[in-house]
């Protein structure tokens, strides 16, 4: 599917969609296998092994169109393209011929569960050698997907404090336990758990790697500007559920206030993506994504005061889009990018 048929099929499938998707597990999973069905969950993925091979550019206009029609599937959708993205860069040539066609068209999935190294002091979970692999005890606080996606790539740190890198079925075992999924203010429907695991054996074919110990904050660098589209599209959602509330009332000061934050939007989105184009300036990265993530926050706002009353019901659509700004807030969000957003809410 070309980059504009993806963009077509987020707008008139996704987005009339949104409302279900972001209450109703069935919903949410049907949209995960109809993006399987169209080869979207393989964006990440070289043709050469099935997928489509988007650009950085294709893959990060999908990102932020994706965000704009449905956060909740946005959101599930880019865990599976971030695993899909380890394994195509591994060092195991036969687990990315085995596992990559399948993740592509959608006849498998995949979580990823490597938040936790962000964490100061002792690892939640660690990995040591076994024969023939390796077992793994402790707890993944953060598993978005349980019951949902089939995988997960997750990483334990060794005993050397280097850090493997794993994938393994997502489901419930004598080694593997999820806790009932976590009461999120935003997004609850994705099935986010944490995860139990004791003796868990991960054979040596399904290693991806074993990292250095500063895997986390290299890939954090880099990373700094690349999610930046999420709130970009939540950001449009917001202008998008504005312009409807105008329409709806014929208010020109909605419509004012449409155009301010539409204006806003454009500059932020130029910013972000030249910064994602040359994410070697760190200062440049950082501003991008503090501002993207404030004006996700006030064009939802915006949206529920423009609402009224109706704002605050659940099933309206400003809410909805209200609480996808919270979490594409903390989505990734590590110790550089919370302190140049505090910064940058505090100071204006």
């Amino acid at each position: 599917m070309t980059p504009t048929a993806a963009q077509q099929f987020l707008r008139d499938w996704v987005r009339p969609r949104a409302a279900a998707l972001d209450q109703d597990v069935g919903a949410l999973r049907e949209a995960l296998a109809e993006l399987g069905r169209r080869g979207l969950l393989g964006l990440r993925v070289p043709v050469e092994y099935g997928g489509l091979g988007y650009s950085p550019l294709d893959f990060q206009r999908f990102q932020e169109a994706s965000a704009r029609a449905s956060g909740a599937l946005a959101f599930l959708e880019s865990q599976h393209q971030s695993a899909c993205s380890l394994l195509a860069r591994c060092s195991n040539e036969a687990l990315r011929v085995r596992l990559l066609p399948p993740l592509a068209r959608g006849k498998q999935s995949s979580a990823i569960a490597f938040s936790h190294l962000r964490r100061k002091g002792p690892p939640l979970v660690s990995a040591i050698p076994v024969p023939g692999g390796y077992r793994l005890d402790g707890r993944l606080p953060w598993v978005t997907g349980w019951g949902l996606f089939s995988h997960c790539v997750t990483a334990a740190p060794l005993a050397d404090d280097r850090v493997l890198f794993a994938v393994h079925p997502l489901a419930d075992s004598e080694t593997m336990k999820a806790s009932p999924p976590l009461e999120l203010a935003a997004m609850a429907v994705t099935q986010t758990v944490t995860v139990e695991v004791r003796g868990f054996f991960i054979p040596d074919a399904d290693v991806l790697d074993v990292h250095a110990a500063t895997w986390i904050q290299e890939n954090d660098r880099v990373a700094i500007a690349l999610q930046s589209p999420l709130a970009l599209g939540c950001a449009q959602a917001g202008i998008d559920v504005l312009r409807e509330e105008a329409e709806k009332r014929g208010h020109d000061g909605m419509r004012a206030a449409a155009e301010r934050l539409e204006r806003e939007l454009a500059a932020c989105r130029e910013d972000a993506y030249r910064a994602m184009e040359e994410n070697g300036d760190l200062g440049r990265g950082l501003k991008a994504r503090s501002e993207a993530i404030e004006l996700a926050g006030r064009a939802t706002h915006a949206a529920v005061i423009a609402a009224a009353g109706a704002g605050n019901l659940m099933s309206h659509p400003a809410q909805r889009v209200y609480r996808e700004a919270l979490a594409f807030s903390v989505l990734a969000l590590s110790p550089p990018i919370q302190e140049a957003t505090l910064r940058k809410l505090s100071n204006g």
